[in-house]
């Protein structure tokens, strides 16, 4: 009985640091130790042939700030990003209002619609590259069918691959903001939608005058969620391009991964990692500044 209530005085003086404690442990070993090491030899480049560290300072980053490619991977995720997240936002708050109206069979079709959120992105884009292969793909077949003939070579020809990958993107995470904001909307009270209703207010001025602010919160959080997400997308392109043809899909997780594991240049992909964590900090912190959120209790 002695060692038992020893024990639990123990555990009583000792119970905060006994709970917090395995996941303090675990966001060290697992998050704080890999981001410190990545820091770390972000100043040094491995040498294969003398298979050893050397000390370079600030040389990756200046070579990246010179490199061609770091702008030219700038430039394809700045375009994707954009104009994913606009497509994604709008098509995703306008099917929360359109099924928040409780239609008959509404659910069903939810059920389908966020089907392709749950698909993994390097499962999305192998599979969008069997759809849009251009000898069998069904994405040709059925564009055939409505009387194109020659359809454009999605994923060889540069001037269509960066789309198909914004495309394919929108239609995998549109369903994220769907869900998101589909579910903020569902908790409004109704009571201020009757009220308009009595007042005479048109179906569009409700929707923009009560319904839209009031979700503003969940469209901003989903769009910031999704908007970082988006900014360091890697596996879709893995799977659907491979950063080709050329240039023209290569992201800048992709540019990282590539000169990591393809070129094993470890301290040039780290530092070209730091400078993304840097861009998306500066970035979403402005945009989250300079977006209004109206906040509701």
């Amino acid at each position: 009985m002695t060692k038992i209530s020893n024990s639990k005085s123990f555990f009583e003086k000792h119970e905060t640091k006994t709970l917090i404690g395995p996941a303090i442990v675990y966001l060290g070993l697992f998050s704080v130790f890999p981001l410190l090491y990545s820091l770390g030899i972000s100043f040094f480049e491995f040498d294969r042939v003398a298979g050893k560290w050397n000390f370079l300072g600030l040389g990756n980053y200046k070579e990246i700030l010179s490199d061609k490619t770091f702008w030219s991977a700038i430039v394809v995720t700045a375009v994707m990003v954009g104009i994913a997240l606009i497509v994604e936002v709008i098509a995703g708050v306008s099917l929360a209002i359109f099924f928040g109206q409780k239609l008959k069979g509404s659910k069903f079709v939810r059920a389908i619609l966020i089907t392709p959120m749950i698909l993994n992105p390097v499962v999305v884009g192998l599979m969008w590259r069997a759809l849009l292969n251009p000898q069998w793909g069904l994405f040709n077949w059925f564009i055939g069918l409505i009387g194109i003939d020659n359809p454009p070579i999605w994923l060889a020809d540069p001037k269509w691959t960066l789309w198909t990958l914004i495309f394919v993107d929108i239609w995998q995470w549109t369903p994220f903001i769907f869900v998101v904001v589909f579910a903020r909307y569902q908790a409004l009270p109704t009571d201020v939608f009757e009220s308009a209703r009595v007042d005479g207010a048109s179906p569009l001025k409700i929707i923009r005058y009560i319904t839209l602010p009031l979700v503003s919160s969940a469209v901003v959080f989903a769009a910031i969620f999704r908007g970082i997400d988006s900014f360091r997308t890697f596996d879709l392109v893995y799977g659907l391009t491979f950063g080709g043809p050329g240039r023209s899909t290569t992201t800048l997780s992709f540019y990282a991964f590539e000169n990591g594991f393809v070129y094993y240049r470890y301290g040039f992909s780290s530092a070209l990692s730091y400078i993304m964590v840097i861009m998306a900090t500066i970035g979403f912190t402005v945009l989250l500044k300079w977006i209004p959120v109206r906040r509701t209790h």
